[in-house]
């Protein structure tokens, strides 16, 4: 399933709701009260019971709402729809849910105020619901500013650090170590997006840049930006995409192809292929630089991508003044 959708739910002469789903993995938090809830069980009536519900759908792809009576066979039967699953389904967070959901191909919104560490959802597709009268939207969960540094509020800008941490362990640590060599700021990786969390709480004394993959970093942005809130002098966070995004983004491989994909990622990245758009992003850098000098692997960072003009093209692309 390919692109994004605008979807209206509306109960007659009543509630209203209108949103676009972008990604295969959307999720929603929010506590009691804030239309969470109501928006599932208004879709979950006109799944039972169609236009007698008083419930209208408008989206190109079906809405159906899944169920806790065996979810498994309801979701074998669906496919290119857009499927909505409340936090009250027991299997959830088991990874016998994540891997029907990643091969049924659908898209999935999910109501939930946990984690979720066995999906790999990304940061920018958090939402809360937005209310205004009868009329509801989903807003973004978390601030995105300058250099794609997120927070829960202002941060404070820092224009030194002692420390760069990534939850890459092979081409990224590569990238950001020759960058930085010679100078005062180390380069360390957490070894991946789960591990970040526990590395700032042993690092609690220093002064941190962390870069991490976006795309599937939402099981475990909640607990490192409000680590952030509380140590604003000491933390800030950057998520672009990934560090094959940041490599395509900078265009140091020159392709228009590339250019119309980075404008507009899912109309060309198959749900049902790639559960994380992180993986495609790998994927189109290695074979549009195959048997090139920049020919990528996420073991082997060619030389090329560390020249200088092309290491601060990607740079510029995160950095803006607090990181050379």
């Amino acid at each position: 399933m390919l692109g994004s959708y605008h979807v209206k739910v509306t109960r007659k002469r009543g509630t209203s709701f209108r949103f676009v789903v972008r990604r295969n993995l959307t999720v929603v938090r929010g506590d009691s009260g804030t239309g969470k809830t109501t928006l599932f069980e208004m879709i979950a009536d006109y799944t039972r019971l169609g236009e007698r519900s008083g419930v209208s759908i408008q989206c190109e792809r079906e809405c159906v709402a899944l169920t806790d009576i065996d979810w498994k066979n309801q979701l074998s039967g669906l496919h290119d729809s857009i499927v909505f699953v409340d936090e009250g389904l027991e299997a959830l967070g088991s990874d016998d849910f994540a891997r029907e959901a990643k091969k049924s191909g659908n898209y999935f919104v999910i109501f939930s105020r946990n984690e979720l560490c066995n999906l790999p959802y990304s940061v920018n597709e958090i939402y809360r619901i937005k209310t205004s009268g009868k009329y509801h939207s989903f807003v973004p969960l978390y601030k995105e500013g300058e250099g794609h540094r997120y927070s829960l509020s202002r941060a404070l800008p820092r224009h030194d650090f002692d420390v760069l941490v990534t939850e890459d362990s092979r081409s990224g640590l590569r990238f950001y170590s020759n960058r930085f060599e010679g100078s005062d700021l180390r380069c360390e990786s957490a070894k991946s997006n789960s591990g970040i969390m526990a590395w700032l709480l042993e690092h609690a004394d220093e002064h941190v840049f962390v870069i991490a993959d976006g795309a599937a970093f939402g099981p475990y942005a909640d607990r490192v930006l409000k680590l952030q809130r509380e140590h604003p002098a000491n933390i800030t966070v950057c998520l672009p995409e990934s560090f094959e995004w940041l490599l395509l983004k900078a265009a140091i491989v020159g392709s228009r192809d590339a250019e119309a994909m980075l404008a507009d990622p899912s109309s060309h990245i198959e749900s049902s292929r790639y559960f994380s758009w992180e993986r495609y992003f790998t994927d189109y850098l290695e074979k549009l630089t195959a048997e090139q000098p920049f020919a990528y692997g996420k073991d082997k960072l060619a030389d090329a991508y560390m020249a200088e003009a092309n290491a601060s093209k990607v740079m510029a692309l995160i950095a803006c003044r607090n990181v050379r």
